[in-house]
């Protein structure tokens, strides 16, 4: 296989949340539409769920999780690409197997810990760039120990805060105002139940106690009828549409990973609770304790009450929606999608 144009994303993605399969599948639709002749490859874990969602050629991993650094090192010699970028799943081992293999090498963060590796001393002059997502919006993203290790090290430091592609049109949307529940691609479970199945009962209820129009983004309740419901439940959308529902809501209900970041992008007010994964407690308070989001518990009742309360009062909406107007926020596929093309 040539060397000259090959680009290899290699995901992590073995149960909790899919944000590393779909940022990474953002920035080479983002690659591909800027520059269709560069090869584009993906290194997939064994029976990935959301395989069927990738319209680039992969290869899939016949070893088992805990093998899965065999398999990078096996397929990044023998695929030999210009680049390859890991999402949160590189190792010192991997970095010097690409500094062997004259491959460039990227590794995305977006957690404390994650981000912490690139600066170890055996990572400073071996990983080419470190694309890093903030962990919270409105802080600072390395300590002060780390930006003085960014300043000796010849890592090339990029920081973001979103990874999306632009709004496609919402064709799905209702032309009322309507309210957007999206729980996210994660398979936790609160109290024996899918977040999908959670986030469905409640937003059943607000549409039924508000008689506004209700979406939900997930799987229906398996034997369900849909004359059942007052909501209307929509498959897992693709990105740009996803976008363009968040732009388009009232209120957005959701967890707090980064989907939550996404919907402050498009300045819409949220109800946000952590559904899953260390990060999002943390971040969900912070966003509260800002006045960003109304923080809720990962409850029907809970989540139906507070998203009422919000609904109703439109002094507190207004209020959110200029306090989120001032957020800064950076969209990491441009600056993602330049360094590529310049390695290249």
């Amino acid at each position: 296989m040539s060397t000259s144009r090959v680009v290899l994303f290699v995901p992590q993605h073995q149960g909790g949340g899919t944000g590393e399969f779909f940022r990474l599948l953002t920035v080479a639709t983002a690659l591909h539409a800027a520059d269709a002749s560069v090869r584009i490859e993906f290194l997939m874990p064994k029976a990935c769920r959301l395989r069927p969602l990738l319209p680039f050629p992969h290869i899939e991993s016949n070893l088992p999780d805990e093998q899965r650094q065999q398999f990078h090192a096996r397929e990044l010699a023998r695929l030999k690409p210009t680049i390859v970028v890991f999402d949160k799943t590189c190792r010192g081992s991997m970095l010097r197997l690409c500094r062997r293999l004259k491959i460039r090498s990227v590794c995305i963060s977006d957690e404390p810990g994650t981000c912490g590796k690139t600066f170890r001393a055996d990572w400073l002059w071996s990983l080419d760039e470190h694309w890093h997502q903030r962990y919270l919006l409105g802080r600072p993203a390395f300590s002060s120990w780390q930006r003085v290790l960014a300043r000796i090290s010849s890592t090339r430091r990029v920081l973001f805060d979103v990874c999306q592609l632009e709004d496609a049109v919402a064709a799905l949307a209702p032309s009322a105002p309507y309210l957007l529940f999206i729980p996210g691609g994660g398979t936790y479970r609160i109290d024996g139940r899918t977040t999908a199945e959670l986030f469905i009962e409640a937003a059943d209820s607000v549409a039924r106690a508000s008689g506004m129009s209700v979406l939900a983004i997930g799987q229906p309740v398996s034997g369900e009828e849909p004359g059942d419901r007052q909501v209307t439940v929509l498959p897992p959308q693709p990105q740009g549409q996803l976008i363009a529902l968040m732009r388009g809501a009232t209120i957005v209900v959701t967890g707090g990973g980064h989907l939550i970041n996404q919907a402050i992008s498009v300045r819409v007010p949220t109800i946000s609770m952590p559904l899953g994964g260390s990060d999002q407690s943390l971040r969900v308070d912070d966003f509260a304790s800002r006045g960003w989001t109304v923080a809720a518990q990962p409850q029907v009742d809970d989540i139906a009450d507070k998203t009422l309360q919000l609904l109703g009062d439109t002094a507190a909406l207004q209020t959110m929606r200029e306090r989120l107007q001032a957020v800064e926020i950076i969209q990491g596929v441009p600056l993602m999608v330049e360094s590529l093309l310049r390695r290249l």
